[in-house]
């Protein structure tokens, strides 16, 4: 203080190179109280809380450490920011496609279920009282597969989009139907999702509306092939 006083004059006189914001802070042991001058916290402390928990702290009178604290608190909570999903045309396209080819299977299965085999146990080597009769519908099993330029990122896209949408293409077909005629052919053994998957006439023409799908998009090399299962 000599020294201050000497090259100043009055205390008052003496240059003010920066200022820090303190807060006191009251701490009571079992013997004493005493006090800690701790610093406020800064701007960018409090301009984080505001991002992170959308509050005004700036007269909260927080110390940095309290701040800092609320940071960490309220920081590993925050969510991250929903990320906009850019709108997948091709994927619209593929759904809007489906629904459209959708009509056309269910015309074929309503043929292929006027198409009834009923087989039945032999009771020479099943016993009598135990034979039981099996109905079967359509045109009989069949298995369809496309083949195309594995080059093509379209191609692979939309095979993608096959997978992904399978059981809203079934739920599609299936909507095609009431409710009696669904629980009616189960009853009878045959579920019409059995027949939509298994038959060689609908299911190869599910395969072709991919197919013809993956033209439209100039999807290379692109062939159809059906076997009797």
């Amino acid at each position: 203080m000599h020294f201050f006083a000497k090259m100043f004059g009055r205390l008052e006189n003496i240059p003010v190179l920066c200022t820090i914001k303190l807060k006191q802070t009251h701490i009571t042991n079992i013997s004493n109280t005493f006090y800690i001058m701790e610093k406020l916290a800064t701007k960018r402390q409090l301009w984080a809380l505001f991002c992170i928990t959308k509050n005004d702290y700036r007269n909260a009178n927080l110390t940095m450490s309290q701040a800092s604290e609320l940071i960490k608190k309220y920081g590993n909570k925050q969510q991250p920011k929903a990320q906009t999903q850019k709108v997948d045309k091709l994927e619209e396209e593929y759904l809007a496609y489906m629904k459209k080819q959708c009509q056309s299977w269910i015309a074929i299965a309503r043929k292929a279920l006027n198409i009834q085999s009923v087989v039945e146990d032999d009771p020479r080597f099943t016993d009598p009282k135990k034979c039981k009769k099996y109905n079967f519908f359509g045109y009989g099993c069949g298995i369809s597969i496309i083949n195309f330029d594995k080059r093509s990122k379209v191609g692979k896209r939309i095979m993608e989009l096959r997978a992904k949408h399978r059981h809203t293409i079934e739920q599609m077909f299936l909507n095609g139907f009431t409710k009696t005629e669904q629980r009616y052919y189960e009853k009878l053994g045959c579920p019409l999702l059995a027949l939509f998957t298994q038959d060689i006439r609908i299911s190869r023409d599910y395969v072709q509306s991919i197919a013809s799908f993956m033209q439209m998009h100039n999807v290379k090399n692109v062939e159809l092939r059906t076997f009797v299962d």
